[in-house]
Formats: structure tokens, sequence, C-alpha cells
């Protein structure tokens, strides 16, 4: 295994262009942390869907790949240690934004059973889904314009 460090040959030959395996590593970085913050911690961000929170640490991971600079350790000419770095930072922040997926079940099943939903509680879910799109759209732009500022 290669460590790389700041300036060296290989950040200057390395193509801005993702190859399959760094979009490979990317993803199966996003699902080795999404899985166990899921399983392991029972936290899905403020979604509280495990696939809103997998597609936003894949988007996270893809960002990272294209604007940081590599550094760490080689594993088939992809410096990886930087992306999942991210990958697991932004996981940590969006498990903090949220509550456990055992409270959130339990909360709905007795409000849903003893009383209705409240306004407030309907102009929580709509600004969250709201900044979902936002948030989604800002990664997804990140990740275009990442890769369409430095071609091949």
């Amino acid at each position: 295994m290669v460590f790389l460090e700041g300036n060296n040959e290989f950040k200057n030959q390395k193509q801005k262009t993702m190859t399959f395996l760094e979009v490979l590593l990317t993803i199966l970085g996003a699902v080795v942390v999404g899985a166990i913050f899921y399983y392991a911690f029972k936290a899905t961000g403020p979604w509280g869907s495990f696939w809103t929170f997998f597609l936003i640490l894949i988007l996270v991971g893809l960002a990272a790949e294209a604007w940081i600079t590599p550094v760490g350790p080689v594993y088939g000419g992809v410096a990886w240690a930087s992306t999942l770095f991210v990958i697991i930072l932004f996981a940590l922040l969006l498990a903090a934004a949220s509550p456990s997926r055992y409270d959130r079940t339990a909360d709905i099943r007795e409000k849903t059973a003893t009383e209705p939903v409240t306004r407030e509680e309907e102009k929580t879910a709509a600004a969250l889904g709201v900044f979902f799109w936002i948030f989604f759209l800002f990664l997804a732009v990140a990740v275009i314009w990442g890769l369409a500022a430095y071609p091949a």
C-alpha cells in the first residue's frame, strides 16, 4: 500500500475525472458507513429513511472525491482515506441531527393512537422535506461541477 502526502507526482498525474474504481469505492464506503450507522447506532438522519441517508452519503463521497486533493493510503490508484473521512463526518453530522430510529417509531405510534398530528409537526416535516431537496440539489451540483471543472 502506498501512502500519499501533499505535493507529489501522483497528485500531479491524477486526472480529475473519476474512474470506475473511484466511484465503486465511494459507493462501497457509503454502504459500509451507512449500514454501520443504520444497524449499530439506529441512526438514519433527520429524514428517517435509510435510503435518503445512503443517497446523501453517496453524493457527499462523490463530491469529496471530485474536490479534495487525494492524500492517504492508495488502493488501485485511488486515495480513499480522505473520501471515507468525509463520508464518516457527514454521517456523524446527520446522525446527530435526529433522534434514534427506535424513539421516532415509538413516538409516531403513540401520536397516531392518541392524538392527531399538529400543524407545527406538519410544518416541521415540510421544512425537512424542502431542506432535503435543497441539500440534494446542492450536492448534485457540487459533484457535476467538480467533474466538469477538470476535464480529462
